[in-house]
């Protein structure tokens, strides 16, 4: 049974892993930034994996976010209905037009109940 099937829990997600869950889950994901007075900047790109770094080309609001290196979030949305949604951490940079992202770690989150309030951990 594939772990993005399992209900109820997180699932860790490796470097290891990575190839393969990107596979799964696309090329098709959120980028989280914060900007230097607080505020989250959230983009959605097409994220490139070299077996090293993601890379994307965001705007220049993200990209300013990032400067020579800030916390980056990327959110790759469940791939089917039901599943986990894929969450990574790490650092990014601005390399000119380009986002370069170091995953630091990352989870498969579980699926968000139905009904809001029917679950009482989030």
């Amino acid at each position: 049974m594939p772990s993005t099937t399992l209900l109820g829990m997180s699932i860790p997600v490796t470097g290891d892993d990575l190839t393969a869950r990107l596979e799964e889950y696309g090329s098709a994901c959120f980028l989280v930034t914060v900007g230097a007075d607080g505020s989250p900047k959230v983009v959605h790109v097409p994220v490139l994996w070299d077996g090293e770094v993601l890379r994307c080309t965001p705007g220049a609001g993200t990209l300013r976010n990032l400067g020579d290196g800030g916390s980056a979030t990327l959110v790759f949305p469940a791939p089917v209905p039901d599943a986990h949604s894929m969450l990574l951490d790490g650092t990014g940079r601005a390399n000119g037009d380009v986002a370069v992202v170091s995953v630091d770690g990352g989870v498969l989150h579980r699926p968000a109940p139905v009904t809001p309030g029917d679950e009482v951990n989030c």
